[in-house]
């Protein structure tokens, strides 16, 4: 081998390997929540599971105990490019489809989502070392601020 094949070989041989491109698989699974809504005591769940051309396909139900109970329910697709940026669309039980835009890293996945003319909103996903969920939701205040609307903690019932 010659000098320079002995060069390419040490430096092919020392490169890292390549890192896993981002993704929302850490996410998949049933899971089973419960926390706060607009106030009031609230129960959820979400399913997340791998879609086509592997985009992540998420369907959420709450509710939230108050008189008369209320049930809320979403669908969701979610793409992630290889720098970790999150983009989809959420459709809900009240007709509205809303752009999705975001990101993820090891233990966090957040999005923005909706549209000035009607309101923006922020999602954030966060598993803690315990393999719990916890996701916030929150919406834009005139004033800048953001005005958190629903907790919830989950926990996994099954991958």
């Amino acid at each position: 081998m010659t000098a320079l094949g002995w060069a390419a070989a040490a430096l092919l041989a020392s490169a890292p390997p390549a890192a896993e491109p981002p993704s929302l698989t850490a996410w998949h699974g049933s899971w089973v929540g419960e926390g706060e809504a607009f106030g009031k005591p609230a129960t959820a769940t979400l399913e997340i599971a791998p879609g086509e051309g592997g985009a992540t396909m998420l369907s959420y139900r709450l509710s939230i105990e108050r008189t008369p109970p209320v049930a809320y329910s979403a669908e969701a697709t979610y793409a992630v490019d290889a720098k970790g940026r999150v983009g989809g669309k959420w459709t809900d039980s009240t007709g509205r489809t809303r752009a999705v835009a975001g990101g993820v890293n090891a233990a966090k996945w957040w999005t923005h989502w909706g549209s000035a003319d009607v309101e923006i909103g922020r999602s954030t996903y966060v598993l803690d070392e315990s393999g719990r969920l916890l996701v916030s939701d929150s919406v834009l205040q005139e004033d800048g601020g953001w005005r958190v609307f629903a907790v919830l903690r989950y926990t996994r019932k099954n991958p």
